[in-house]
């Protein structure tokens, strides 16, 4: 009777263990966090220019092409580098006049009949300044006029005329790799003879690369006063002198 009691009482025991669920333990542990972006650090470096820069021909002044001068018509600095003045019109040529007694007269860089007397680069006084420093700092270039003095068929010295004016006009400006220009700004002047003027400017910021300033010849003025000259030949000289912005 015991036996079968016992055995009983084991069999119920195997069967409700049968059929009670197992418990397990719960998930403690956090999701990793979703990352959907990224950094690349792109690195390039740059140095000054120490390669020598040569004029540009103004009437292609977006092909980058310095090809050297216009064969002889200009101050040409085929090596200039750093800040330079590379290039300008050698002379400014107001052609040969009777003197008038009676009223003042302007002359102009070219003749009458539109042919230049002057040597000029494709029919234009050109100024080109090179700034390959890397700095972007600025720069302006202004000229200075001599009085205009002359001498006679004999040689003999004759007194500067008094009075006598260069007029500037604001030239075309571009640069080397643009026909928009690099931020330089032309400026006209009323009068370098015996005075300075600033004729070209880059602000800072501006003017990196050549720039290329072309001026138009029948607005380069020469006045002569009525009744002010004598017989003979006059010159004058123009000093352009580039010179950096002063750093801040």
């Amino acid at each position: 009777m015991n036996k079968l009691i016992s055995g009983l009482l084991l069999s119920g025991a195997l069967l409700i263990g049968a059929v009670l669920p197992t418990v397990a333990n719960a998930d403690t542990t956090t999701p990793a966090a979703e990352n959907r972006t990224g950094n690349t650090t792109v690195i390039a470096g740059f140095t000054a220019n120490t390669d020598g820069v040569k004029p540009v021909d103004p009437s292609n002044p977006g092909t980058g092409d310095g090809s050297g001068g216009d064969g002889g018509n200009g101050v040409d600095v085929p090596n200039g580098g750093g800040l330079s003045l590379i290039y300008v019109t050698n002379n400014l040529n107001f052609g040969t006049h009777e003197i008038d007694v009676l009223k003042s007269n302007d002359y102009y860089a070219n003749d009458t009949t539109g042919n230049s007397t002057s040597a000029l680069w494709n029919d234009k006084a050109v100024i080109e300044v090179s700034d390959v420093r890397g700095t972007k700092a600025g720069w302006s270039l202004g000229v200075t006029g001599s009085e205009l003095t002359g001498k006679d068929a004999d040689g003999k010295a004759l007194a500067a005329i008094d009075g006598a004016e260069l007029t500037l006009p604001a030239g075309a400006v571009s640069s080397a790799d643009s026909i928009d220009g690099n931020g330089s700004v032309a400026t006209a002047t009323t009068n370098v003879l015996g005075s300075t003027a600033t004729v070209l400017t880059a602000a800072k910021g501006s003017g990196s690369g050549v720039t290329i300033d072309q001026l138009d010849p029948s607005a380069i003025k020469l006045t002569i006063p009525a009744n002010s000259a004598e017989a003979g030949t006059y010159t004058a000289t123009l000093n352009w002198n580039l010179a950096s912005l002063p750093t801040e």
